[in-house]
């Protein structure tokens, strides 16, 4: 990414969050395959451990991300992320799984705005990996039977301190 799209990038985020200005996001079908692909790419399947499509990172980014709660800096910085990545490496999906790999650990060396982006989808895969299926992650408590997690009661019943 160029230094001064990284800067005006910045300067709107900074206007917007001080604002409080909420603005409706939408993730478009290339958005999803480019984001899981990338988690796939974080989280990939191991010996002992399911990959973030096994594990449900995908489904719980975009189940978290539209609650009223969601961090409004992470959701820009997700999903302007997102779409930087895509303007800027048009033909990701299109890559070896070792060229893809390759491709983000060369960009987050090199860009600061990257590796954050980077980080906060591995920040959010570690969650869906590990917190409750309620939440839309670890789905079938896949990572918790991977990691021999002994669960906590009470489990949650509902989402985000609704109501029981």
């Amino acid at each position: 990414m160029k230094r001064r799209t990284f800067i005006k990038f910045t300067t709107i985020s900074l206007l917007l969050f001080n604002s409080n200005i909420s603005i409706a996001k939408t993730v478009s079908k290339d958005m999803l395959k480019n984001l899981d692909e990338v988690l796939n790419i974080i989280f990939p399947k191991t010996s002992n451990m399911p990959s973030a499509k096994e594990f449900g990172a995908l489904n719980y980014l975009l189940t978290n991300i539209s609650h009223k709660s969601f961090d409004d800096e992470d959701k820009t910085l997700i999903l302007d992320g997102t779409k930087d990545f895509i303007k800027a490496f048009p033909n990701f999906l299109n890559l070896s799984k070792d060229e893809k790999k390759e491709m983000i650990f060369a960009i987050i060396k090199n860009n600061d705005y990257a590796k954050s982006w980077v980080s906060k989808l591995t920040y959010y895969g570690i969650e869906a990996m590990f917190s409750d299926p309620l939440y839309g992650g670890n789905t079938n408590q896949i990572t918790w039977s991977s990691t021999n997690h002994s669960i906590g009661y009470p489990r949650p019943v509902k989402t985000y301190g609704q109501k029981i």
